[in-house]
């Protein structure tokens, strides 16, 4: 995986075709909606502590206005964004792990797909930017 800061993700054109509107338009975007703001819908999902709409697309466009680029292993464009304030909590298995206060916007260049869940900072690591070597946390 590739991480880049904001400043070289602009420059880089990695802003540009970000979907943050509507993230709820498709079955798919319902199905994530549903798993990341119902506790326990699904054993192993991270839960935002909201089940607001707009709360849940307001996370879709800070993380990509203020967000860490990843480019994963496929070429897929992510965001990750340190909201600092908890996001929601974390289960496996059905046991709570703690809360989160981070944010991944995932399949960001696909209007359909494109969709948040909550991630703990503690886990996150910090790395450089693969453009101009600054530290990005991610």
């Amino acid at each position: 995986m590739s991480y880049y800061c904001h400043r070289c993700s602009a420059q880089l054109g990695y802003l540009q075709d970000v979907y943050t509107s509507d993230p709820l338009q498709s079955q798919y975007q319902l199905d994530k909606f549903i798993k990341h703001t119902l506790p326990l819908s699904h054993p192993s999902a991270s839960v935002f502590n909201s089940t607001s709409t707009g709360d849940y697309a307001n996370y879709v466009v800070d993380a990509a206005a203020s967000g860490v680029v990843e480019l994963d292993a496929q070429g897929r464009r992510n965001f990750i964004w340190l909201a600092g304030r908890p996001t929601g909590f974390s289960y496996k298995n059905g046991a709570l792990i703690g809360p989160t206060d981070g944010v991944k916007v995932v399949l960001s260049s696909d209007a359909t797909k494109v969709h948040p869940f909550p991630v703990t900072a503690a886990h996150l690591v910090t790395h450089t930017c693969a453009r101009c070597g600054g530290v990005v946390s991610t």
